[in-house]
């Protein structure tokens, strides 16, 4: 038998999630009903509280339940996770909001910790962690996926509390039987206190619209309970290495999944090669042979990765930093766009290319130079927004029949210890700033690399030139140093 019906979940995950009709004032604390100890009336309870509604879905019930609910790859996903080596609980990792929270029935403590910050404090820290809650805040529009998510809450009169959480990431599950969810998951959890305050009931709501077929709920029921007058230790520990029996099966697993590739791959071990002359024979014998040439002497020195000097950093002969794309000037056409465009759909926030202009002056722009024979590879570490660059020193003229894009056709040359980068060919999706300045398919880049004495410091300066946008060309210089530390993966993801 259904708790609740489908149609009734949605509405009511509806209204919760909606902006209430607010009272006359907005509380800014949660009262101080809510705040101090609430322990679970079990995993199973009888009859609740003070003849308050029977509780849905009870943990043992919950477990099973679940599956009904859950989208056809959910369901695979779940068959083919093992406890023996998928359970992160094993090894006292977190284990999300779930399993050591309200789902299995553990009891918390809510915390004022001023500021607007309320804490959900469970027993269990190192799998649980702490939820740190913000009353009456903003919801971030693409937060970044942590275990316990991100969570904001209203007051509801005086005793509902309702907390709204998503950027969940994707490594708990719904419960203790390894059931999924995605990046997508978000929770709204419904505190009311009843009883003169002496109990309270949890309502649940649960939707994920990668992994559910529908939203789900399921309710709780605690007791205030007394402050306790002495502190008690609860910590995950994980057994000796000699009594690790989970560690052992895990690792007996993961040697027969080991095993099983091995001899796969020892099967293929002198897989024979055609030997014979055939057709493809005269072709193959016009190709070279040779390895690929080495990358030249000049651009080999350029090799490495690179990040922003420090404002505080001295220079050698007192050079620094000078000019920002905010400062060019726009012809009134231009400047005429510029005014129509909303900053909030500017390409840098929305995980689009933002064009090397644009880039090189960005406070984050790590880069590495990958060089060959006749030409340098730019890879950013901010690959949504810069991607990577080819610029070619084999030829001396831009290709006729180039169809543009956002980073446009780049040809080099050498004057003296100076790489002059020569690049035109931009479509016109990208901005010259954050203020929205367009350009047109006439700009044109002119930038200049050339490494400082002692080669730990590179200077870069661009021009810009764009009579349609432009009124005069404008420069702006940047000085980058070397980094030991690798490119990170860096992926934006629009939400």
């Amino acid at each position: 038998m259904r708790y609740l019906t489908m149609r009734c979940v949605c509405a009511a995950l509806l209204a919760l999630a909606l902006p209430a009709v607010a009272p006359a004032q907005t509380p800014t604390a949660v009262p101080s009903a809510f705040l101090g100890t609430w322990a679970s009336l079990g995993l199973n309870p009888g009859p609740s509280p003070l003849g308050a509604p029977p509780t849905e879905l009870p943990w043992a019930v919950l477990d099973k339940a679940i599956g009904d609910y859950m989208q056809p790859w959910a369901i695979g996903k779940q068959q083919n996770t093992e406890w023996n080596i998928d359970d992160t609980g094993q090894v006292c990792k977190p284990t999300g909001p779930f399993r050591q929270g309200h789902a299995g029935g553990g009891g918390f403590r809510f915390v004022d910790a001023g500021e607007g910050m309320l804490y959900q404090v469970g027993g269990s820290i190192d799998q649980r962690g702490v939820q740190r809650i913000r009353l009456n805040g903003p919801r971030s529009r693409a937060p970044r996926p942590t275990w316990n998510g991100e969570s904001v809450a209203r007051v509801v009169g005086t005793d509902t509390l309702i907390i709204d959480t998503y950027g969940y990431n994707d490594k708990s599950w719904l419960n203790s039987d390894r059931w999924p969810h995605t990046e997508e998951l978000r929770v709204i959890e419904r505190y009311r206190l009843y009883g003169g305050g002496a109990y309270m009931q949890l309502r649940v709501f649960i939707d994920d619209r990668h992994a559910l077929k529908q939203p789900y709920t399921y309710t709780r029921y605690y007791r205030r309970a007394a402050e306790p007058t002495q502190g008690a230790e609860n910590v995950c520990n994980q057994n000796p290495p000699e009594d690790d029996l989970w560690t052992d099966r895990r690792n007996g697993l993961l040697d027969e999944f080991d095993a099983r590739l091995d001899a796969l791959v020892k099967k293929y071990e002198g897989e024979p090669l055609p030997a014979g002359t055939d057709e493809h024979a005269a072709v193959a014998a016009t190709w070279s042979v040779a390895a690929a040439p080495p990358a030249d002497v000049k651009l080999r020195t350029l090799a490495g990765v690179y990040e922003p000097v420090a404002g505080a950093t001295p220079l050698p002969a007192g050079r620094k930093a000078s000019g920002s794309p905010s400062e060019i000037a726009l012809l009134a056409p231009a400047m005429a766009t510029a005014k129509t465009r909303d900053l909030d759909f500017d390409p840098a926030k929305h995980c689009m290319a933002v064009g090397p202009f644009r880039m090189m002056a960005r406070s984050d722009a790590r880069f590495e130079l990958l060089p060959t024979a006749n030409r340098i590879t730019m890879l950013f570490e901010r690959t949504a927004l810069g991607n990577k660059r080819e610029v070619y020193l084999g030829r001396t003229a831009h290709p006729a029949d180039f169809t543009p894009n956002y980073h446009g056709d780049s040809i080099a040359r050498w004057e003296g210890d100076m790489l002059v980068v020569d690049t035109v060919g931009f479509n016109e999706f990208t901005w010259l700033n954050d203020a929205g300045a367009p350009h047109s398919a006439s700009l044109h880049l002119v930038e200049r690399l050339r490494l400082l004495p002692g080669g730990q410091i590179l200077e870069y300066q661009v021009t810009a030139e764009d009579p349609g946008t432009l009124v005069k060309p404008y420069t702006y210089t940047r000085y980058f140093q070397r980094s030991v530390t690798p490119l990170q993966e860096d992926f934006c993801e629009n939400r």
